[in-house]
């Protein structure tokens, strides 16, 4: 029988945001939250470049600034798109299935 397989350690910035991805009991310490790029992103960096990448850079920050109020801390950041996260306070609930999913989460 194998072991469950490892969760991600890599999170889209809007999947935090809306609530699809909760990682008040994931198991791990670090993490890497990046930018979604969505349609209508896309097209606004191919247009204009400077509000594409400032779409980008607000979305991680603010994934960045929700997860500080749920016991992460900024460790680096990537030219503003790439954040990467410790966990500095003990997970807010005990994992059940996939650690600190919602059924349906990716």
């Amino acid at each position: 029988m194998q072991p469950p397989p490892r969760p991600s350690r890599v999170f889209r910035a809007n999947d935090i945001l809306t609530g699809r991805v909760v990682l008040d009991g994931y198991p791990f310490r670090y993490i890497v939250v990046g930018p979604a790029m969505s349609v209508s992103t896309a097209v606004s960096a191919a247009f204009n470049r400077a509000a594409g990448e400032n779409t980008m850079f607000d979305e991680v920050l603010t994934a960045v600034e929700f997860l500080e109020t749920r016991g992460w801390e900024l460790v680096s950041m990537d030219q503003g798109f790439v954040a990467c996260l410790r966990r500095v306070a003990p997970p807010l609930t005990a994992a059940v299935g996939w650690p600190g999913s919602r059924p349906g989460a990716c």
